[in-house]
């Protein structure tokens, strides 16, 4: 199985060593297809990614996987959705993710995800637990959700962490890539509202990556976000508002019993993974 991870990147020196790193770090039967997508950043960053360009070609770098290949593009861009739709169209892999370049994968991530597409042919896309760490890479809060219904999705009223979804090649040919590379903000859940349209998405009980915490985030502009969701989710009606209302409170409750609540979670069970019985 191959795994094909995009990052898009401007400027981005400070933590693109540990999202690399995080990468071409994974251990197991497996192929990393890597594609770096710089926006011509004017600091350090390609000088970085390229270091351990040279590395892997000169057989230097510990590889604990089946093979990487590093590929790097530094070029002018209409921002991080439009690079990420070049990095979309290059990649080769059965199993596809992007993740920013101020966010790192946890160790061993990627074999627990493999494990889970072979088994489970039914599993089209995958989130694990919601984890957030401060900007020196602190992990301070973890959660598993309760539920991420495909009905909230599309209606853009789930929380979705974008670092820990990987999905299956087979699910970019209902993306629209000229839509998706012209947003600012929201690319992301367009991506999920797509998916969502004719798969459900499965919750592994499972700490795949996160959400890093720090000043000068895009996120931190909301109103645009908004807006931009806007622009394609459906629209809530007032039944669809007060059930999320009074299922958020769910969240608080113990691992154990939101499994019960979550028909379509995965988690590991001597040693192995296991899919809850409907």
């Amino acid at each position: 199985m191959k795994i094909s991870i995009i990052t898009p990147c401007f400027n981005s020196q400070e933590y693109i060593c540990e999202t690399i790193d995080s990468v071409l770090s994974q251990r197991g039967n497996f192929e990393i297809e890597y594609i770096i997508i710089d926006g011509g950043s004017t600091d350090k960053t390609i000088e970085i990614a390229n270091r351990y360009s040279d590395l892997i070609i000169s057989k230097q770098y510990n590889i604990k996987c089946n093979d990487i290949s590093l590929r790097i593009i530094s070029e002018a861009d209409n921002g991080m959705y439009d690079a990420l739709v070049k990095g979309l169209r290059l990649i080769t892999g059965d199993i596809v993710a992007y993740i920013n370049s101020d966010d790192f994968y946890l160790p061993n991530a990627f074999s627990a995800v493999t494990d889970i597409f072979t088994k489970y042919e039914e599993v089209k896309w995958l989130t694990g637990m919601p984890v957030l760490y401060n900007d020196r890479g602190q992990i301070f809060n973890c959660s598993l959700p309760a539920s991420i219904s495909r009905n909230n999705i599309k209606k853009g009223i789930a929380c979705i962490q974008q670092e820990s979804i990987f999905w299956r090649n087979e699910l970019l040919s209902s993306l629209d890539y000229g839509r998706l590379g012209s947003f600012k903000y929201a690319g992301d859940y367009f991506i999920w509202f797509t998916f969502a349209a004719q798969n459900e998405l499965y919750v592994a009980q499972l700490c795949i990556s996160g959400f890093r915490m720090h000043a000068g985030q895009m996120s931190e502009n909301r109103a645009a976000y908004l807006e931009e969701l806007a622009s394609f989710v459906e629209t809530p009606n007032c039944y669809d508002r007060i059930k999320h209302s009074l299922f958020r409170p769910k969240e608080w409750l113990p691992n154990k019993i939101k499994r019960m609540l979550n028909s379509k979670i995965i988690f590991n069970k001597n040693n192995t993974w296991v899919m809850r019985s409907p």
